[in-house]
């Protein structure tokens, strides 16, 4: 199989605003310069699987929806990285308000076992 990048990057570009992420943001969030991930999303570079799955994690896409392939796997789970997108723009009282009900969903989740 070979990679076609253009439509990789398309992909990552697309979560990434969908995301509302902008390129700055998602590439101090992986470790990239901005014109290293701008070259990713456009297709003109290749780019290792360390920093397409980085990058994956970052925006909660799985490697085989970046790479269009369809693996039949059903299977989801949540990054770190997500949770911190997701209290990215909270105030301390939210963050505390989101953990405690996560705590409990948890918690209720264990007892149905």
């Amino acid at each position: 199989m070979k990679i076609d990048y253009l439509m990789m990057g398309e992909r990552l570009k697309r979560q990434r605003i969908k995301q509302k992420l902008t390129q700055e943001q998602l590439a101090e969030a992986v470790d990239l310069s901005v014109s290293h991930l701008s070259h990713i999303e456009n297709g003109n570079t290749k780019t290792s699987l360390q920093t397409v799955l980085n990058i994956s994690n970052v925006l909660n896409i799985s490697i085989d929806k970046i790479l269009g392939i369809n693996f039949g796997t059903k299977t989801r789970h949540v990054p770190i990285t997500e949770i911190d997108v997701i209290f990215r723009d909270c105030t301390k009282d939210e963050k505390e308000f989101l953990l405690e009900n996560l705590r409990l969903v948890k918690t209720q989740l264990q007892k149905r076992r």
